[in-house]
């Protein structure tokens, strides 16, 4: 599977990894997954590691589709939505300014950050210093 999910409540936050080949339907999978988790909240952070992203199949029309579908979803949030992408290779960088490019012209409450370590993304996402680290050691 090039995806995998999990919902941490006590921390509003959800973790996505994605490794190997990725689609825009394992992008979609995952939406779907998270909005139908029983946990899962609007108000949730989203950390989206791209650290195992070896390739990404380049399905432009149906990115712009699916954030369409996205931004419906996320319309009724009552604050922002924080969404931080790990992208340390150039792989990951391309596939996560694809998904942010395809968010431009969309009117919605995610603040979308790249950036290229965890560090940076538990410094972004207000986090205790080594809580991801924790969190995430338990099913790396």
């Amino acid at each position: 599977m090039a995806y995998f999910f999990r919902l941490f409540p006590e921390h509003s936050l959800v973790y996505v990894r994605y490794s190997g080949t990725v689609t825009i339907d394992d992008y979609l999978s995952v939406v779907e997954g998270v909005r139908d988790h029983p946990d899962f909240s609007l108000d949730f952070k989203h950390l989206i590691d791209l650290t195992r992203l070896t390739n990404l199949k380049r399905e432009y029309v149906k990115v712009m589709m699916a954030q369409a579908r996205i931004a419906e979803l996320v319309a009724s949030s009552r604050s922002d939505i924080l969404s931080v992408v790990v992208a340390p290779t150039p792989i990951a960088m391309e596939a996560a300014s694809l998904v942010i490019r395809s968010w431009d012209k969309l009117d919605t409450p995610v603040v979308r950050r790249i950036v290229s370590d965890m560090s940076e993304a538990e410094a972004l996402l207000g986090c205790r210093k080594g809580t991801l680290p924790e969190l995430l050691n338990q099913f790396s």
